[in-house]
């Protein structure tokens, strides 16, 4: 199955969520301007990014799948229903940001989130998480 995403949009969310903790307002600016198309890119990065965040740790990390549990239909999870929501969530701001530029610092801050509740990274570990990402998508793609 292919990924709904592309190694860029991945990198381009990681670049992004590194400025805004950093406080790096010019680097903020260049990789995100108030273009309907920028807030476009921007949400569908996040998209990426929290894409392969759930399905590359946190649903393999769930007990149904450590147990290799045979589980029917996701519905009967909770928590592959709740990653499932977050995902859809995300993907239908995409559609939005060109109406709600807003909508891709949401976006960003909803990652961060993720990140930290969802993977046991502690927020001042965020970096350091997403220079890991960083790291093995450029590994993965090259």
């Amino acid at each position: 199955m292919a990924k709904p995403y592309t190694d860029e949009e991945v990198l381009h969310a990681v670049a992004l969520i590194k400025a805004y903790l950093a406080d790096d307002l010019e680097g903020v600016r260049a990789l995100q301007d108030e273009s309907a198309e920028s807030a476009r890119q921007c949400a569908r990065a996040m998209f990426a990014l929290a894409h392969l965040i759930l399905f590359g740790q946190v649903i393999p990390d769930m007990w149904v799948i450590r147990e290799n549990l045979e589980f029917g239909h996701t519905r009967r999870v909770p928590e592959l229903n709740l990653a499932i929501h977050v995902l859809k969530r995300m993907e239908e701001r995409v559609a939005l940001a060109h109406v709600h530029p807003v909508v891709g610092a949401l976006s960003a801050g909803d990652v961060m989130d993720l990140i930290v509740q969802c993977t046991g990274t502690a927020m001042e570990e965020v970096p350091a998480f997403l220079d890991v990402v960083r790291e093995r998508v450029l590994l993965a793609g090259g």
